[in-house]
């Protein structure tokens, strides 16, 4: 079930991205950052294809991070994974001036989670919406992580896309806009925003120490695409 890379061409600037069709991948991170890390956040641009359609049936889009990259989220067991997870039951689809946008909350998530083995554990919801776009245009938005490590808590918190009704052409959002705000304590972009923090235990020294990031979707259409991915120490 691994991912696909996709090439899509903007404005005459190539965008490689990974594509997610009922798949998963992993990636580790640099060695500098390694896991002696307090905060960390995974950022990346995100969109998604226009099937014109509600999804139903608890569609499960997970990100996140994980311990080593052969046993991973929708792998048959986890080693050791914690991050967000899709959990309401249908994704709602809305429009606005011709851009599709994804509502994943309609009440219900998206929420923290972890997966051990073959064990998922599904946390409080964050009560973030409207994370993804049509993957065809330029209407990528930005999509943050930021995890930091407690005793036995950790606190997770969402930056992402929360305004659906008041952009015009999409919230397409710049790569140079990605890089400037990612390494920011309090990054601003428009119409994004943060979640409060909602908080989950984990034990790397049982489970596994943290060292790579781990993304899956388990639906073959619509696809899901990741650009531009990044790790960066906060603390």
């Amino acid at each position: 079930m691994s991912n696909t890379i996709k090439s899509r061409t903007f404005s005459l600037v190539e965008d490689k991205r990974a594509r997610l069709s009922n798949s998963n991948f992993a990636r580790v991170w640099s060695s500098d950052l390694g896991t002696s890390w307090t905060t960390i956040r995974v950022g990346c641009r995100i969109s998604m294809e226009n099937t014109s359609a509600n999804l139903t049936s608890t569609p499960r889009f997970a990100f996140g991070i994980c311990s080593g990259t052969s046993n991973i989220y929708m792998d048959t067991t986890t080693t050791h994974w914690c991050g967000i997870l899709t959990n309401a039951a249908t994704w709602v689809t809305a429009t606005n001036n011709g851009v599709l946008v994804y509502s994943v909350e309609n009440g219900s998530g998206p929420n923290v989670a972890k997966r051990i083995g073959s064990t998922l554990t599904v946390g409080s919801a964050f009560g973030v919406a409207n994370m993804i776009w049509d993957c065809t245009v330029a209407s990528r938005s930005a999509f943050f992580l930021d995890i930091t490590k407690g005793s036995p808590n950790f606190s997770f918190k969402i930056f992402s896309y929360t305004t659906q009704n008041s952009f015009v052409s999409g919230p397409d959002v710049s790569v140079d806009t990605l890089l400037t705000q990612l390494p920011l304590s309090s990054p601003t972009i428009s119409n994004h925003g943060s979640s409060g923090a909602v908080t989950q235990a984990i034990d790397e020294a049982t489970n596994g120490y943290f060292n790579a990031v781990n993304i899956s979707w388990d639906r073959t259409s619509p696809a899901i695409e990741i650009s531009d991915l990044a790790v960066v120490r906060l603390v």
